[in-house]
């Protein structure tokens, strides 16, 4: 067992109390739809919560970005964790493609100083709606949590679904 299927599993062991609710909205609901209920767990502290929300506002939940898709800032970031920020920043703006970056990072800024830090891309959130539709279909709630990273500035997104009847 991989260390996020183990941290899921320890997770979901602790938290599943907190998830019978909203797993007894999705059991009532008719049909999915982007009100369909969804869980979001932030693991990053000691005692992990549970916020019940629907599948089309999880990002006012889960604080998501645009530029975050962009792989320009994929790469900057990677290369931030790997050495540092600065560098980082400083080898991107050197690139051939520095001005489209340089567009992206202050795209990325402006995000950040509106919405605060985000959690995840859009993409990513797009991708959390298709898997929550099938988990829907599956008779399973779908979730979404938020994990302490490698640092305490870092974090990271595990998205999963859980069988209903195993929940209530």
């Amino acid at each position: 067992m991989g260390d996020a299927e183990q941290f899921v599993k320890d997770l979901v062991g602790t938290v599943r109390p907190l998830l019978k609710a909203p797993a007894s909205l999705v059991k009532a609901e008719r049909e999915w739809s982007l009100s369909s209920i969804c869980a979001v767990i932030d693991a990053r502290n000691t005692t992990p919560q549970v916020v019940t929300s629907a599948i089309g506002t999880i990002n006012s939940v889960v604080v998501a970005s645009s530029a975050l898709d962009s792989p320009l800032l994929q790469a900057f970031l990677k290369r931030a964790r790997e050495s540092d920020p600065e560098t980082a920043l400083a080898e991107s703006l050197e690139r051939d493609d520095a001005e489209a970056f340089a567009e992206v990072y202050a795209r990325y800024l402006e995000e950040r100083e509106e919405n605060g830090h985000a959690v995840w891309s859009v993409g990513d959130s797009a991708a959390f709606a298709a898997k929550s539709r099938e988990a829907w279909n599956d008779r399973e709630l779908a979730c979404v949590a938020i994990t302490p990273g490698p640092t305490a500035s870092t974090h990271g997104v595990l998205t999963f679904s859980l069988p209903l009847d195993w929940l209530s």
